[in-house]
């Protein structure tokens, strides 16, 4: 990877462009075809259009707007329109630069605070994360996608690669006329830049507005068969859309009963997994014991009943 930092060649923008440009010796970087990422589902249940102004280099690609939306599981689309670039040359580079927690005391101070930079070149794309003095290749980066079509290009990332992110503050620069010497390093002398918003008005805000749901994966109880005078647990696991991973926090309810006569639980959560758990009495023998056990995430519910016979 060859990573070196220019100034941005617009004039009196303060963001620094950081020419992020991935020279792959042998390796092939492939994006998803047009066709392919149009026919992914990523419903725009939250978007939004942001202009930009037009003919500011006639030299320049020129961003008009850039629309962003996201889906329900927070999966963010971004859809940058480009008047007069309908192909994506060798000579280009496009850039987005993210400030994911909306704070400018935490991320590159030269950058409005970004935490992570987005990279398109021809061939390839890749996702930066700011370390503290620099950026990085991001650790986590398997759901960014990207396609160019006659209009602009569309990036697709998670807002669980962004540091599961509900909102943020970005820019976005478009950069032709890029030439490379024999070493392969980059050279801007006659490159001309376009940069959304424009240089002084900061960035741009946009929030990731998703729905939560619970999924079950599994569920338990034991022993089994339920024995009266002994221990008995129910547990259910279950993960979270907004993380796809299991449940980390959560409030859990435990409700059960033998003949109409409720009995007192305990309960626990680790590893996405949710236990109840109660003592039966000897009086519970040759008897049903109905239950529900339930998790509560940020006002989402998952119940499960079951019922057993005690032996």
């Amino acid at each position: 990877m060859y990573y070196s930092r220019a100034q941005s060649i617009e004039k009196g923008v303060v963001v620094k462009a950081r020419l992020l440009l991935v020279l792959a010796l042998g390796a092939l970087l492939v994006t998803v075809p047009a066709a392919a990422l149009g026919s992914a589902k990523h419903a725009a249940g939250n978007s939004k259009s942001f202009p930009d102004s037009i003919g500011e280099d006639p030299n320049a690609p020129d961003i008009t707007s850039v629309d962003v939306s996201n889906d329900d599981a927070g999966n963010i689309t971004f859809k940058v329109n480009i008047s007069n670039r309908p192909t994506f040359t060798q000579d280009m580079l496009l850039l987005i630069y993210l400030n994911t927690d909306e704070k400018t005391t935490t991320g590159d101070p030269q950058t409005y605070g970004s935490d992570y930079i987005i990279q398109l070149i021809p061939g390839g794309s890749e996702l930066f994360q700011w370390n503290g003095t620099d950026f990085v290749a991001a650790p986590s980066q398997t759901s960014l996608t990207f396609a160019y079509g006659t209009t602009g290009a569309t990036i697709h990332i998670s807002a669980s690669d962004l540091g599961r992110t509900h909102g943020f503050g970005f820019a976005v620069e478009v950069v032709s006329g890029i030439t490379f010497d024999a070493q392969g390093n980059p050279d801007l002398t006659n490159s001309h830049a376009d940069i959304a918003p424009d240089a002084g008005h900061g960035m741009y805000t946009y929030d990731v507005l998703t729905k939560l749901t619970l999924k079950q994966t599994a569920f338990t109880t034991a022993p089994s068969p339920a024995r009266a005078g002994k221990r008995f647990s129910a547990s259910l696991a279950a993960t979270e859309s907004d993380t796809s991973g299991p449940v980390a926090k959560a409030t859990i309810s435990c409700s059960a009963a033998v003949s109409g006569k409720r009995l007192p639980a305990t309960h626990s959560l680790a590893n996405g997994i949710a236990s109840c758990y109660w003592k039966l009495p000897k009086s519970a023998k040759g008897k049903t014991m109905r239950g529900t056990i339930t998790i509560v995430v940020q006002g989402t519910k998952l119940a499960k009943r079951f019922a057993v016979r005690v032996r």
